[in-house]
């Protein structure tokens, strides 16, 4: 039997490199974890990528340009509170319908009225002022809100249902075939879609961790594949690497408020001075260049690098010289070492580092952060769980996160205490009148361009305070069939939705 299994996958291997130059229709991908809640556009699908099955009215270009994509033109008011709208005309859904204002209308005003990650509370009413065009109506201004005409593609009001995701419909360049949960997603070329047509007919999207991504990659069942660091030095002969730079950060989320219930606060980390220690001794360069082989760069806020990001990084001293300050300011603080821990009034510096289980990544870099923190005499427990359990616990205990965007809305949601609770946003129940003012005048801003050094003053409030201990900004990998060819990747956002489709119609397939 295994001289049979091992003829059999030497006869697949075989077929794999024989045929790699021929040009397929189909294409077999692994871009990463299967959408909990399908792919609904009102609870999430597309917010970070392009949607696959659905358009939005506006998208960013691989610069970040916005350009037109349902929307031909769009304006703001001088009174910064109404955004006017202009569509395309003549665009169909997949099932041959027409999309027109009133789908437009109704996908905004059901994700209002839902609870979902669209913050839609600022909108007053969306207005069809004639056959193809809208108008938004705001309730403040907020120079951030055509964030939403990117981030929330549009769904058919005639056929919407609770179980839509599960089947969607939409204008996308693909349409769902279907959806084997837990194995695979078969789509097709949308026949009706208005934009350039992808070269692939067919996609087969399969589902898997990991260790089977890669054992897949190696028998030559796939022909593009998100993989971890630790195998972008051994790819199966035939495959080219893909690194591509992002603003996917990972950070530590620290509860800031003292204990106040059961489930929120944490009397240790809410110290600045538990923070502060912790983040003096981590040392990014070993998490860039040890533990993730350099396919990362050091990170020190949530939008390093981006327009409203922090302007600068701070000065870095070595290991010796920030161990050295961070213990004297756990003695000055009064955090005394006893049997080995660090003790305050009754408190152990000790605390529990939740982080998604069955990620790699998040898992080495919780568990290197343990280590590191271990000469300061404060002591983290790693621990892998699903998001299901870490919600349970992310109010009082730190979480190891994921963010990047490519909205600063991002900066306010995940600082403003408006924010406390919300989601998996501002977990900690993080809280700063003057930032929230900062954040809300960067909000009200007249422009765009005037709302800059608000952004920039925030990060540097922030930064004071360290809600975040920010470890690393990920450079996204995939091993792509060395005959396929992938175009120009723009700068991706953080990985959910798998943001490498966003420019799929300008893939090809190079072989003859």
């Amino acid at each position: 039997m295994r001289v049979l299994l091992g003829i059999i996958s030497l006869f697949c291997i075989s077929v794999f490199i024989n045929s790699a130059d021929a040009q397929p229709n189909t294409l077999t991908i692994a871009l990463g974890a299967e959408p909990d809640s399908g792919f609904d556009p009102i609870y999430g699908w597309g917010k970070y990528n392009n949607p696959l099955f659905q358009s939005s009215l506006i998208k960013r270009d691989d610069k970040l340009k916005l350009t037109p994509d349902l929307a031909l033109s769009w304006n703001l008011s001088k009174d910064k509170l109404t955004w006017n709208i202009k569509l395309r005309g003549g665009v169909l859904f997949s099932d041959g319908t027409p999309l027109t204002a009133e789908d437009i209308k109704f996908t905004f005003d059901t994700a209002k009225n839902t609870a979902t990650v669209h913050d839609l509370t600022n909108l007053f009413e969306v207005i069809i002022t004639s056959k193809n065009s809208l108008s938004f109506e705001l309730k403040t201004p907020d120079i951030n809100f055509i964030d939403n005409f990117i981030n929330l593609s549009i769904v058919p009001a005639h056929s919407y249902t609770s179980r839509y995701g599960q089947m969607p419909i939409g204008s996308g360049p693909f349409k769902l075939v279907r959806w084997d949960k837990g194995q695979q997603l078969i789509v097709n070329v949308n026949p009706y879609y208005y934009g350039q047509k992808p070269f692939f007919e067919k996609l087969i999207i399969v589902f898997s961790d990991e260790d089977s991504r890669y054992s897949r990659l190696v028998t030559g069942q796939l022909d593009l594949a998100a993989i971890a660091p630790r195998y972008a030095q051994a790819l199966p002969a035939g495959f080219k690497l893909w690194s591509i730079e992002s603003v996917d950060n990972r950070g530590i989320s620290w509860p800031m408020q003292g204990v106040q219930d059961a489930d929120i606060g944490n009397d240790v980390t809410s110290q600045l001075a538990i923070r502060t220690a912790i983040d003096r001794v981590i040392d990014r360069d070993v998490l860039v260049h040890l533990l993730l082989d350099g396919h990362a760069t050091a990170a020190f806020s949530i939008a390093d690098g981006l327009p409203w990001g922090p302007l600068d990084i701070p000065l870095v001293s070595s290991p010796e010289t920030r161990l050295s300050e961070a213990l004297t300011l756990l003695e000055q603080s009064g955090w005394k070492l006893v049997d080995g821990i660090r003790q305050k009034q009754g408190l152990r510096a000790s605390m529990t580092l939740y982080y998604l289980a069955g990620d790699s990544i998040r898992e080495q870099l919780a568990l290197t952060v343990a280590q590191m923190v271990k000469p300061l005499g404060i002591e983290i427990h790693p621990k892998g769980e699903s998001w299901e359990n870490i919600y349970k616990h992310m109010h009082n205990q730190p979480v190891l996160f994921g963010f990047g965007s490519h909205s600063a809305s991002e900066v306010r949601f995940v600082h403003h205490s408006q924010y406390r609770g919300r989601d998996y946003y501002n977990a900690g129940y993080y809280i700063n009148a003057k930032l929230d003012a900062v954040l809300d005048s960067a909000q009200h801003a007249a422009s765009w361009e005037a709302s800059l050094p608000y952004w920039r003053q925030a990060q540097e409030l922030i930064r004071k305070d360290l809600p975040w201990t920010w470890l690393v900004n990920l450079r996204h990998l995939y091993a792509a069939n060395r005959c396929l060819d992938l175009a120009e990747p723009g700068v991706e956002p953080h990985g959910h939705g798998w943001p490498l489709a966003n420019n799929i119609s300008e893939w090809r397939w190079t072989c003859q």
